[in-house]
């Protein structure tokens, strides 16, 4: 089904108009989504930093309190006034030095001492004062905990073993460095969730925790998660700031303290943040279909105006076509479309004219055969003529005269034949063998010719006469036949299984540099002798034939003269 072109113009520009629209709405839409996405991850990574700050310090604030109360006078002498007596009197006095100390901050739960060798807690709580017969494992998580001073541990309670604490413990030693107490400020997990977690809390987070330096979980919304080493360990990164999880749909928001190492992770859906370009999408997708609306009617009013004229030059093409070369076009356009119709009327009177010229060129054509068919009377009859001159001498005993003829009627045919440009070397040489028989009896046998090319080389196929011209330059210029006879050899072998070379050598009295670059870059063809092609021509119809994959060299020295031409193998 043939489509005219105004219907292809007409989708061409509803496909540019939709595409550019929604290429602009998918951009808009998208760059809207990051920015409302990098919003609302600033504006509540700002806050998680504002409240990791306020927990590192409160954790800071804890443990100068802690360090101090540890430093403090007063409570070594009832420690060793306890050890000594072991009355309730020094616990009491221990303990309201501990409830002081609490008071000076808000976050702080309670302190604990802790006497390992007596295995008794005694608190800053005002129930249970003090607690005996602490359990071994008990002891030892304290002094676990003591040795990641000043980063705080999450601990079970030594006091209320159902209970999960935020502590940061310090050591008091004796006069001798020995351990006497440990010293831990606690803070309840409660407190931190109240405190530092639910005022992050919106409809739309969906995990908030507080992990230690450890990734252990501080506090979080589920307590029964409090206390655990956080599962999902690989998703933390090693930096502070937001990011988005890979392969997850999913916000992260991470900021971990300088002094305690502790650390605000939340999670929050991307679907839930854009959630409210829901509104945005249907009002884009409206504008969407109005513009496309407009543009359908723009399109054919556009199109129909366009393509009105391009119709009748149609119609008028068409016409043309069948026949009639009579027609022409109406050019009142000024556009490129009365420059098309003008430009097809004067393509026409050039028609018109054109075949006026090739019906008088054609009768001159039948002319210029038939005298043609008059002048191919005349080769024949020179070889006919010769061959009679042959068969004559034959009859007559004249067999060397018979023989030159012969050589001379086949190198004659073979020099004015023009079918086949490409011969096999076996017939070149047969060729030239002619050749070089008329140049010894013109010479009286002064040179003889060596022929040294292997059978494999006699059956690749070369240009025609491509070797006598050669032959010719060693005759003429090459060999000195007053001083010496005179020896060409002719070689032929191939190399590297692809590469033909074909070398004429003689031992003449050889060629000069300036010579040699004069024969080889000389554009001026030898017309004189039987070939009439010479050097230039050679090296011509190589470059045509090969390219750069095949040349001509001299190489020349006083004792003689080597032409080589080198092409690539060809057997057909």
């Amino acid at each position: 089904m043939r489509h005219s072109i105004r219907s292809k113009l007409l989708m061409a520009i509803l496909v540019v108009t939709v595409l550019t629209v929604s290429t602009i709405t998918m951009a808009f839409y998208f760059k809207s989504a990051d920015m409302i996405e990098e919003n609302y991850s600033e504006s509540l990574y700002g806050r998680v930093e504002q409240m990791t700050k306020l927990l590192d310090d409160s954790i800071k604030e804890i443990y100068y309190i802690n360090l101090k109360t540890a430093s403090d006078e007063q409570l070594y002498k009832e420690i060793k006034t306890y050890q000594g007596t072991k009355s309730n009197e020094s616990i009491d006095a221990i303990a309201q030095i501990l409830r002081t100390s609490q008071e000076q901050y808000k976050d702080l739960s309670s302190l604990y001492l802790i006497l390992p060798d007596e295995g008794t807690a005694v608190t800053s709580d005002e129930y249970p004062v003090c607690k005996r017969e602490l359990s071994l494992e008990s002891i030892e998580e304290i002094e676990n905990t003591a040795s990641h001073e000043p980063l705080p541990m999450m601990t079970r309670d030594v006091v209320h073993e159902d209970g999960i604490l935020l502590s940061g413990v310090q050591t008091i030693n004796d006069e001798n460095g020995e351990i006497l107490a440990y010293l831990a400020a606690n803070i309840q997990e409660r407190t931190l969730y109240y405190q530092y977690l639910e005022p992050l809390y919106d409809d739309i987070i969906s995990e908030a925790i507080v992990l230690s330096e450890n990734n252990d979980i501080i506090t979080s919304k589920d307590y029964g998660r409090v206390g655990e080493s956080y599962e999902e360990m690989d998703k933390i990164p090693k930096r502070n700031g937001f990011f988005e999880q890979e392969g997850e749909d999913t916000i992260c928001i991470f900021e971990r303290g300088y002094f305690s190492g502790c650390g605000i992770y939340l999670t929050v859906p991307k679907n839930q943040v854009l959630g409210d370009l829901a509104q945005m999408r249907t009002f884009l997708l409206g504008v969407v279909a109005a513009v496309i609306f407009v543009a359908v009617l723009l399109a054919g009013y556009i199109t129909r105006a366009i393509c009105r004229p391009i119709k009748n030059m149609t119609d008028t093409v068409e016409l043309v076509g069948q026949g009639e070369l009579s027609l022409r076009l109406e050019t009142a356009a000024k556009d490129e479309i009365g420059v098309l119709c003008t430009e097809f009327n004067s393509m026409l009177d050039y028609i018109e004219n054109l075949i006026a010229q090739v019906i008088q060129e054609e009768k001159q054509k039948k002319d210029a055969e038939l005298e043609a068919l008059q002048y191919q009377i005349t080769p024949h009859f020179m070889y006919n003529t010769l061959n009679s001159i042959k068969y004559s001498a034959l009859i007559k005993g004249e067999k060397e005269i018979g023989g030159l003829l012969e050589d001379f009627v086949e190198l004659l045919q073979a020099s004015i034949n023009k079918k086949g440009t490409f011969i096999t070397v076996a017939d070149e040489l047969h060729i030239l063998m002619n050749y070089v028989h008329l140049q010894q009896f013109r010479y009286q046998e002064s040179f003889e010719v060596i022929y040294e090319v292997d059978l494999e080389a006699s059956g690749c196929y070369i240009p025609r006469l491509i070797l006598q011209p050669l032959v010719e330059n060693a005759i003429l210029h090459g060999i000195d036949m007053k001083n010496k006879k005179g020896q060409i050899k002719i070689q032929g072998k191939i190399e590297n299984e692809d590469r033909l070379t074909l070398t004429v050598s003689d031992n003449g009295r050889g060629m000069s540099k300036e010579q040699i670059d004069e024969l080889l870059n000389n554009k001026t063809k030898k017309t004189s002798g039987l070939s009439a092609v010479g050097i230039p021509n050679i090296r011509e119809r190589l470059e045509l034939y090969y390219g750069d994959k095949g040349g001509i060299g001299y190489e020349s020295t006083p004792e003689g003269t080597t032409a080589c031409i080198y092409l690539p193998v060809n057997r057909q």
